[in-house]
């Protein structure tokens, strides 16, 4: 009955394992946020972690001739928290922005050594789990330490915008790691007491991880909506953006035309007073407001050129300022 129910217990876990993934791809394609990157790859170290479980289990519960050989079962576990360890420092490091440190590593690799060498050597089938799940959550206690060690410190604050939900997450974290690590601890006490009251309790202990998996549930589920939340504000970002070049686009559109239109009047315009070819030039420069040594600066010619032929558009005009000349234009546009 127990291995029936640990291999349900599995395959719900690998449903959930494989939701976080799929949400977090997505969110990384939208968002290009390296924070679901390393989500992704650390749910893929525990759906191979939840898989070696499961093949176990199933053995057990088929009675199968091929059983998983059980220093061989822990070992690869213990490689797959490795692997998954890796992902974590990765993860903690995207969340504070910083690069990690070889410091950062060391809580995994040693745990991980620990670990090693007790199933090599001192190995109790009965207690290796336990010990295994209470050393790695220590480890990652450990790095949740190192997270706000590095927060807390000046030239890290204020530097991400989504710092609030890192912090509870990690929080959330610190708080399920401890008491994982104090169910390990209530574990060994219990056994120790030999009683048969506990036995049933002990026994489910020895394969399920309460606290941990309460903590898988609550943060795949964290994970889920902060993922949809980003992938969503990504979305809207993104189309604002597209709706705002669209609009410039036509903004740009619009402001070609009335150039177009703008010009086709000067023309006309130079045309119905019999401008030349120069006078039409510096007509031009008037009507956009430039003064007279800007004219001779963006014609080449001196300003004693321009006073000459401005003179010359203000008796074809019948106008003797520029003002009068503005007037001329706008009443000619208006016909």
């Amino acid at each position: 009955m127990q291995e029936i129910f640990v291999y349900i217990y599995n395959i719900a876990f690998l449903v959930l394992y494989l939701w976080v993934i799929n949400v977090s791809e997505y969110a990384y394609k939208t968002t290009n946020n390296s924070i679901f990157y390393y989500v992704g790859l650390l749910y893929v170290t525990l759906i191979i972690d939840s898989t070696i479980a499961f093949s176990s289990d199933l053995l057990k519960v088929t009675n199968s001739n091929y059983q998983i050989d059980t220093k061989a079962f822990y070992l690869i576990r213990i490689l797959a928290f490795i692997i998954g360890g890796i992902c974590y420092v990765k993860l903690m490091s995207s969340m504070i922005n910083k690069k990690p440190k070889i410091l950062y590593y060391i809580p995994i690799f040693a745990v991980s050594f620990l670990n090693v060498a007790f199933v090599l050597n001192s190995y109790s089938e009965q207690n290796a789990g336990v010990l295994q799940r209470s050393t790695q959550d220590a480890s990652i206690l450990f790095l949740c330490i190192i997270y706000f060690c590095n927060t807390f410190k000046s030239d890290a604050k204020g530097k991400n915008s989504k710092k609030k939900y890192y912090d509870r997450a990690v929080i959330l974290t610190t708080i399920f790691m401890t008491l994982s690590c104090l169910e390990g601890i209530l574990f060994l006490f219990l056994n120790d007491l030999n009683q048969n009251s506990f036995v049933i309790l002990t026994s489910y202990m020895r394969v399920i991880g309460f606290n941990e998996d309460l903590f898988s549930i609550i943060l795949s589920l964290l994970i889920i909506w902060f993922a949809k939340r980003e992938e969503e504000e990504a979305n809207k970002n993104n189309l604002e953006i597209l709706v705002q070049q669209k609009m410039n686009q036509y903004q740009s559109m619009l402001h070609e035309k009335e150039n177009a239109s703008e010009e086709s009047q000067v023309v006309e315009f130079c045309n119905y007073y019999n401008m030349t070819k120069r006078e039409s030039e510096i007509l031009r420069l008037v009507l956009k407001g430039k003064k007279n040594q800007e004219i001779a600066d963006e014609l080449y010619i001196s300003v004693g050129t321009v006073k000459t032929h401005i003179y010359s558009i203000y008796k074809k005009l019948a106008v003797d300022r520029r003002s009068q000349l503005m007037h001329v234009f706008m009443e000619y546009k208006e016909k």
